[in-house]
């Protein structure tokens, strides 16, 4: 980590700019992945999840890319402020099953997109369709349009 800020330190002394956003990508990439793996131990889990909803827009890429994970959740329960104008509960509730599960929930939550529900676990069929579904969204929009429904 030390190492690519000094990179990027030495890009901007150099060129006068500011890093490549390849950089600024694989951070992200980095910080997603990062964040995957806290999921996976029932003490950290929650507080994952958060963070992965705090990352916003830049993240959904990192996201979507690494969402096709079928390792089950130690702990299924994920809590998420509800955003809708027309929501009439402050909260939204649901009990993930795998990571892919949990990680299409935070997507629709970043995103306001949907595409298929497997908030609460899902056969394959269904989560294949899900994936793939997301992959699509992520090739068909450019980065500044990912989040304009969410």
């Amino acid at each position: 980590m030390k190492l690519q800020a000094f990179t990027v330190a030495l890009a901007i002394v150099l060129t006068g700019r500011k890093a490549s956003p390849q950089v600024k990508s694989s951070n992200i990439d980095n910080r997603v992945a990062t964040l995957i793996k806290r999921m996976m131990k029932g003490s950290t889990e929650k507080k994952a999840f958060a963070d992965l909803e705090v990352l916003g827009c830049p993240a959904v890429p990192a996201i979507i890319r690494q969402m096709d994970d079928r390792r089950n959740l130690p702990e299924r329960r994920i809590s998420l402020r509800n955003k809708s104008p027309q929501a009439f509960e402050g909260m939204r509730y649901y009990g993930p099953e795998e990571v892919v599960d949990a990680l299409a929930t935070i997507l629709n939550q970043i995103t306001g997109q949907d595409f298929g529900s497997i908030h609460n676990g899902a056969s394959e069929p269904r989560r294949s369709a899900a994936v793939q579904g997301w992959h699509d969204f992520l090739l068909k929009n450019p980065p500044d349009k990912l989040c304009g429904a969410g």
